[in-house]
């Protein structure tokens, strides 16, 4: 019995998780396993480093598994503290305004990126998609990445299938500040 309880301890122990654990500087995400695959794509321009591209790749892991798993709970640490995220093409947060939209059930992250039913509501009908399910139908991503310069990058998400749904993401953008790449515009 002795013997039993110590084999037990030592398989909980040494067992690998189903998660992946992925590190960028100093943080480090867990992943569940996304049922949307992610692959790179293309490298534009000629200022794309390897590490630049596995760094930003990596966080849209990060970031695809967060919404796959329908919240956005490592955006904040993706987000610069003095220069916030734009949202779309027009609206710019703070840090602070930001947290509070996420963290608000009603707000906008929970209606444009979960819910269905309040995206329906909000557009007064329906034939729109969320974020997470116009990925969700993608069936897979490929993401191309535009360097205009060394510190920064614009990424393309193209859809495997359903193409006409990427209609609902922006492109989002990272830009390297103190040699740390950080989201500055959200998908």
């Amino acid at each position: 019995m002795k013997y039993s309880i110590l084999i037990f301890i030592f398989f909980i122990t040494t067992c690998k998780s189903t998660t992946q654990e992925i590190e960028h500087k100093e943080k480090s995400y867990s992943l569940a396993n996304c049922p949307i695959p992610l692959s790179q794509g293309k490298i534009y321009g000629n200022y794309g480093k390897p590490q630049d591209t596995k760094t930003i790749f990596k966080l849209l892991e990060v970031l695809l598994n967060d919404i796959c798993e329908g919240n956005l709970n490592h955006v904040s640490q993706m987000v610069h503290n003095d220069l916030g995220l734009f949202i779309d093409a027009k609206g710019h947060w703070t840090k602070e305004e930001m947290l509070k939209e996420i963290t608000d059930p009603n707000g906008y992250f929970a209606i444009y990126f979960f819910d269905q039913k309040a995206l329906d509501q909000k557009k007064g009908g329906e034939g729109y998609l969320t974020i997470q399910n116009a990925l969700k139908s993608s069936n897979g991503l490929v993401i191309d990445m535009y360097f205009d310069s060394s510190q920064e990058t614009e990424v393309k998400i193209q859809f495997n299938e359903n193409p006409k749904n990427a209609r609902y993401l922006i492109n989002p953008v990272f830009k390297k500040i103190d040699k740390e790449w950080m989201l500055m515009r959200m998908l």
